[in-house]
């Protein structure tokens, strides 16, 4: 029997995180948001590259790299795919496996689309109105929120990706591990956001306890997406899902 050992696992499906728009970075005439935080008029696509160094418990590292694709229509729906790599071993030896994972946020009829490549089936939940907007990334908040002693810095403007986004480096100290010495460690987070798109361009994250990992979009391309590719496959069985209202 194979047993199961998981590496790696990275669902590319990020949203954009809803940061207020700052003034004067672009005209309200052209963007803006709806009362559920959609935003309106800015329609983009975009890959998506995840890379990671680990840091394991016997002192060497492991190196990861991932990615996907994503869009969002003038209309606020977004569409998203990413890779989803693990191992297993079978008669002692390591095999890959792989899939690519789909998902599909519309606002506009309050539902969520979710498939992979392998399982020949979708589903698609139908939320009630009074929740649309709510997505998987409202629990964001929970793991971006400051640790105690956090300092945030303004990195000022820049060119990340083609566009222009705003930097924020936000860094906290904490005592190093056991067998590392008293010294205090320093773990950085930065965060590019673009004003004029509403998503984050790239984050990275360095942490000398576990390692580092970057998450950064690339060839940006800014109008209408073609979301052909973001279909459920003909053959695909379609599981509808109706969630009651509250």
């Amino acid at each position: 029997m194979p047993r199961l050992h998981l590496t790696f696992l990275l669902m590319l499906v990020v949203f954009p995180i809803r940061i207020p728009a700052q003034k004067g970075a672009i005209s309200p005439a052209t963007t803006s948001n709806t009362s559920d935080g959609r935003a309106l008029n800015a329609p983009y696509s975009a890959k998506r590259r995840f890379t990671s160094v680990e840091k394991l418990a016997d002192g060497t590292t492991r190196s990861t790299e991932s990615g996907g694709s994503e869009a969002r229509d003038s209309l606020g729906r977004t569409y998203s795919a990413g890779e989803r790599h693990w191992t297993y071993v079978e008669h002692g030896k390591p095999v890959l496996k792989s899939e690519v994972l789909y998902r599909i946020e519309d606002p506009v009829s309050s539902t969520e689309t979710r498939w992979d490549s392998t399982s020949k089936e979708a589903k698609v939940v139908h939320w009630p109105k009074e929740v649309t907007g709510t997505t998987a990334c409202d629990s964001c908040g929970a793991f971006l929120s400051d640790v105690p002693g956090t300092v945030v810095e303004k990195l000022g403007v820049g060119t990340i990706g083609g566009v222009v986004a705003e930097g924020t480096r936000s860094s906290y100290t904490t005592a190093g591990a056991q067998g590392q010495g008293t010294s205090a460690l320093s773990v950085v987070h930065e965060s590019w956001y673009c004003t004029e798109l509403k998503i984050v361009i790239l984050e990275t994250n360095d942490d000398p306890r576990s390692g580092t990992w970057r998450n950064e979009l690339v060839d940006i391309v800014r109008g209408e997406p073609d979301v052909t590719n973001y279909r459920p496959p003909a053959d695909y069985v379609i599981h509808d899902v109706r969630v009651p209202p509250r």
